[in-house]
């Protein structure tokens, strides 16, 4: 049973239902009518899907057309089409895709009453995603340089994030829990892209050899943060009241 500070907020709940819907809302084009996917026809989407991200990865995505993706997946040019418009729309897929592990996770939930344990949780939602993905991660930076669409979804994603930061943010620094006298939205954009920067440059740009350890990075960064905005656990409130 989850305690009432980790119960997500209906808004959290809305993003994440809105988020499944438009996944489950797959389509079908033929003959010019949109069909909803089933079953058989899902199975042919997710594997055009996985084949144009391993693609993507190891050709890079300008070198890659709907034609490669299609006869790698072993199926018609047309049958690519039916599933998807373009190559930014199987990107924009996977980006949604990617939004909600991240919601399932809990990455843009957190209280700070929950101290640094919530606080770890909520950051090792968004490492353990874009390590798990750091081949789409990679991806969607570089496509988001070339399609106007793609950055403005991502500009989307990162910000909705950042504003449920800050919204805790806001509510720890009237609760005790984080130290006064913070801009909620400039920290929550200043520690948020320190986090996916960390983790895009550790990850994708300039990985180490050997490779570091999620979990390693999910600790020091949750450090970082708990620092930066001076977070107090419960019992240090008490103490100080007491």
């Amino acid at each position: 049973m989850p305690e009432p500070h980790d119960v997500p907020d209906a808004a959290r709940s809305r993003r994440l239902e809105r988020v499944a819907a438009n996944l489950r809302g797959a389509v079908r084009r033929q003959d010019g009518r949109e069909t909803p996917v089933g079953p058989r026809a899902m199975r042919t989407r997710k594997k055009l899907l996985e084949v144009a991200e391993q693609l993507f990865a190891r050709d890079g995505y300008a070198n890659i057309s709907l034609n490669d993706i299609a006869q790698h997946s072993g199926v018609s040019l047309g049958t690519v089409y039916q599933y998807f418009a373009d190559r930014d729309d199987i990107v924009a897929t996977l980006a949604g895709e990617s939004a909600l592990r991240m919601l399932n996770l809990g990455a843009d939930f957190w209280d700070a009453a929950t101290g640094r344990l919530g606080l770890r949780r909520a950051i090792s939602a968004i490492v353990t995603t874009q390590w798990e993905n750091r081949d789409f991660f990679s991806l969607w930076e570089t496509a988001s340089h070339s399609d106007a669409r793609l950055a403005e979804l991502r500009r989307e994603w990162v910000g909705d994030f950042r504003r449920s930061f800050a919204r805790s943010l806001a509510r720890g620094m009237k609760s005790g829990h984080v130290r006064p006298g913070l801009d909620p939205e400039e920290t929550a954009r200043a520690l948020s892209l320190m986090v996916s920067a960390y983790c895009y440059d550790a990850f994708v740009a300039d990985p180490p050899d050997p490779p570091l350890d999620p979990e390693g990075v999910i600790d020091h960064l949750t450090s970082l943060w708990a620092d930066a905005i001076g977070l107090r656990e419960d019992r240090e409130l008490r103490a100080a009241e007491a």
